[in-house]
């Protein structure tokens, strides 16, 4: 819902090495402003040429990042990249101590504080009259 908790996968085509090169920059950048964020690198368009998968990519180990190598075109690896990287939010979104995530959590709990009183004077309305309050 909110990008709080949102998990960062830096992609690039195996395909052009300038997206390669800009792992870094990106990653920088991130970090910058969510230093705890989960990330995974993902290297795709492999179905292209599968012995991109020999070559060695160095900048997930160089991070101690998780590191898939995908095909969005025919979908390999695509499910467990998106069931890991799942585990891994949720896992950060339980135990962050990110002060932006706990703003997040804040702004979250002041919105269903919000909808539950709403909810409950719509009903108060509904049970004063016996009728459903008109649409303006």
């Amino acid at each position: 819902r909110h990008a709080a908790f949102f998990l960062l996968s830096p992609v690039f085509d195996v395909q052009r090495k300038i997206t390669y090169k800009n792992l870094g920059k990106w990653y920088q950048e991130l970090r910058e402003y969510r230093p705890e964020i989960p990330c995974i690198v993902v290297a795709n368009k492999i179905d292209a040429d599968i012995r991109v998968t020999q070559k060695g990519f160095n900048f997930g180990k160089k991070h101690n990042l998780p590191f898939y190598f995908v095909s969005a075109a025919d979908g390999t690896n695509v499910v467990k990249l998106f069931k890991d990287a799942i585990k891994l939010a949720v896992s950060y979104k339980q135990n962050s101590q990110d002060f932006l995530d706990e703003v997040m959590r804040e702004l979250e709990n002041f919105e269903l504080e919000k909808q539950e009183a709403e909810d409950l004077s719509e009903k108060e309305d509904l049970s004063e009259d016996g009728e459903k309050p008109k649409a303006v």
